[in-house]
């Protein structure tokens, strides 16, 4: 008769020992991390680390971080310069426009730049521009102009196109509830009632003949309407 051997299972502690031989990283990972100098050269403070010096990033970082800065110079001295821009576009189209007695809404900046020439040492010039676009958008203050309407006159058509509108009160409902309830409301109480189911709303805005009216309006009125009307900023086109 045949005996099979008696099978001995791992103890637990074994399979612990087996366990943990499993989850340690192989020598040549170890190895690698030590020698990578951002890992090497780690610090940690709770959940930020501050990698230690790459030199085959290093100049990378370098060099992005000098473009951000260049970038908010540049964007700060353009907000300067598009605002010189724009006053000097709107300042012209002005004058272009009352000495020509014409409507124009976009002016022409012109500059040079230089470009190669037909020798290999030569050097002609271009000339591009940029464009100032004045279009014809005003912010409207509207009850103060509305409650000027009198004051601004027959102008008022020409300047401002008038939207009225009406809309369901916010008691709307109740009221039409109360009078489906009601019974026999007379003829002549059907306007009165609707009035109380609907509120009016006023709405102007500039039309393009606004500037040019605006010029031939008193001081008084002027001072109004510079309080309450204001132009949109132009904008800045450049060439490609």
């Amino acid at each position: 008769m045949t005996t099979e051997a008696a099978v001995t299972k791992p103890s637990a502690l074994d399979a612990l020992k087996g366990l943990a031989k499993k989850a340690a990283p192989p020598t040549a990972a170890i190895a690698a991390q030590v020698n990578d100098p951002a890992i090497a050269g780690a610090k940690r403070d709770k959940n930020t680390v501050k990698l230690g010096f790459d030199p085959a990033v290093a100049a990378v970082a370098a060099h992005c971080a000098r473009l951000k800065e260049a970038l908010e110079r540049a964007e700060s001295e353009f907000k300067v310069d598009q605002s010189t821009l724009r006053d000097y576009g709107i300042s012209k189209r002005g004058v272009y426009n009352d000495t020509f007695k014409c409507e124009v809404t976009t002016v022409q900046v012109p500059y040079t730049v230089d470009v190669p020439g037909e020798s290999d040492d030569a050097i002609a010039h271009e000339t591009k521009y940029v464009q100032v676009i004045c279009s014809n958008k005003f912010s409207v203050q509207q009850d103060i102009v509305l409650g000027n309407k009198d004051l601004i006159g027959s102008p008022f058509e020409r300047m401002f196109e008038e939207t009225t509108t009406k809309s369901l009160k916010p008691n709307a409902e109740e009221l039409i509830r109360n009078l489906l309830i009601e019974v026999g409301i007379k003829e002549e109480d059907v306007g009165a009632t609707m009035s109380e189911l609907f509120e009016s709303k006023t709405v102007i805005k500039a039309t393009d003949k606004y500037e040019s009216e605006f010029k031939k309006l008193p001081d008084s009125v002027k001072l109004v309407l510079e309080q309450a009307v204001t132009r949109s900023q132009p904008a800045l086109k450049f060439p490609g």
